[in-house]
């Protein structure tokens, strides 16, 4: 679906006012036809508009629908993830980005924003998080879900995913944007070309992520704005550490490997 998204903006069966504006702000800032719900079925809708998906505001939120199913925000391992490093247990990542509390890092390939999650809570109030998201749907459902997600039995999960700044856009051109040396740490997990995640919690990225292969021109970038490491997320035998020149790092599980590429004082 994601070579030729084709969608709308509708809103809960029986929308109020409040609905309806919220609707509308919506379908402006995806640039998507708003259409009046007029008691029909989402499937109705979608086949009347020629349409793959639907974001829907509802009184408990936005969701996204596509091929019979609802799409909410959810962080995803990000949860479990937290609860461990707070526990003071290591998380690959963060040992392989050598990330630091007040750490300047660009997440490149923010999808659903699970990494940026516990990149943020890492670098601290101090630092910054940026996740980059070319697909306007998929960030405008990530950047809601960051900044209204409810965890009260976290707080600290509620305040990470405050503090990431979500972009749209290439990530490349975003790179290109910035000074020399500028962030500490570049991360990029782009999606795997095979699945090896059978979870259902992110069959969201696959229905509405970019399934494009990094490119050459991405890592050039990233080395350039890089004050200390570049890091690759890939499958053990998916063949992207090795196309795009990273270091291979034994970290995580029997399934994933990182790439580095240390640039600057990196170690």
């Amino acid at each position: 679906m994601t070579a030729d998204l084709q969608g709308v903006v509708t809103t809960a069966a029986r929308p109020n006012s409040e609905l309806l504006h919220r609707a509308g702000e919506i379908a402006r800032r995806l640039g998507l036809p708003l259409v009046s719900r007029d008691r029909r079925t989402l499937d109705e809708i979608l086949a009347e508009y020629a349409a793959s998906f639907s974001a829907v505001a509802t009184r408990e939120g936005i969701f996204l629908y596509a091929d019979g199913r609802q799409y909410r925000y959810h962080p995803g391992m990000a949860v479990v993830r937290l609860r461990q490093v707070i526990r003071g247990h290591p998380d690959p990542l963060l040992e392989v980005g050598e990330v630091r509390p007040g750490d300047r890092v660009v997440d490149a390939t923010l999808g659903l924003g699970a990494d940026a999650i516990v990149l943020s809570h890492a670098v601290g109030p101090e630092g910054r998080v940026v996740g980059v998201e070319d697909r306007p749907v998929l960030a405008f459902f990530v950047e809601e879900g960051l900044s209204t997600y409810a965890y009260p039995a976290l707080p600290e999960l509620e305040a990470a995913m405050r503090r990431v700044e979500v972009v749209w856009g290439d990530h490349v051109d975003y790179l290109r944007r910035l000074p020399d040396q500028s962030v500490d740490l570049v991360y990029f997990d782009p999606m795997f070309r095979k699945t090896i995640d059978a979870s259902r919690g992110i069959d969201a990225l696959r229905v509405f992520g970019d399934p494009s292969a990094l490119r050459f021109e991405a890592v050039k970038e990233a080395v350039r704005v890089a004050r200390r490491r570049v890091v690759l997320k890939d499958r053990r035998d998916g063949g992207e550490i090795d196309r795009l020149g990273f270091q291979p790092v034994s970290k995580g599980s029997g399934r994933i490997q990182f790439g580095v590429i240390n640039v600057g004082g990196g170690k």
